[in-house]
């Protein structure tokens, strides 16, 4: 089953952020939002989001250098 943002609780703010951090992520590699492995980066987010990482830095931490302290998961 596939999952889109749309299909979780969430509001704006969250997709804002959500879409900050892709693009983030994307233009840290020059990469387009919209390339395939733009799609790529935006399914490991929304994978990273499903299993609970809800702060902004530890999310483009983690897409961008594949790390992240507990503490800054849990912000």
């Amino acid at each position: 089953m596939h999952m889109r943002f749309s299909d979780l609780a969430i509001d704006d703010p969250e997709i804002s952020m959500l879409r900050r951090v892709h693009v983030y992520a994307c233009s840290s590699r020059e990469l387009e939002p919209e390339s395939e492995e733009g799609a790529k980066i935006g399914r490991m987010l929304f994978h990273l989001y499903q299993q609970g990482v809800r702060s902004e830095i530890a999310l483009m931490r983690m897409l961008t250098t594949g790390d992240a302290t507990p503490e800054m998961i849990n912000d």
